[in-house]
């Protein structure tokens, strides 16, 4: 396993589809249909059914996400949290943890490479880089 590439992946997983499945998991849901106007087109596609299998998707891989998370140590769930979901500064999560700055960098890649094979195990979702 490539190490520093899986942090890398786990990192962006959080920066950019981690955010998109939050959007899509809570996006509101279809409160009633208008049958009023005729068919525009006679397009297959059902966009109302799509979208809701979407959301169910995204609220699905949410929960394996957050089970994934919820596997690590305390230590790292706080790592992990704190850097690489909420952004705090490194002192912030220095304070927080009462760890220094070399082994916060520790317990954060310990952390994304142990979330990644969690994720990795119970889900199609496959961070690991080998």
């Amino acid at each position: 396993m490539d190490e520093q590439a899986t942090v890398r992946r786990v990192k962006a997983f959080f920066k950019d589809d981690y955010r998109r499945l939050k959007l899509l998991a809570d996006a509101p849901t279809l409160q009633s249909v208008s049958y009023d106007r005729p068919k525009v087109t006679a397009s297959r596609n059902n966009y109302v059914e799509d979208l809701a299998t979407k959301r169910i998707d995204a609220q699905n891989k949410l929960e394996l996400v957050k089970y994934a998370i919820a596997c690590l140590g305390e230590i790292e769930r706080t790592v992990l949290d704190a850097k690489i979901i909420k952004k705090l500064a490194n002192w912030q999560v220095e304070e927080l943890t009462g760890y220094g700055s070399s082994r916060v960098y520790e317990l954060q890649k310990s952390a994304c490479l142990n979330f990644a094979k969690t994720l990795a195990m119970i889900s199609d979702i496959d961070l690991i880089i080998k």
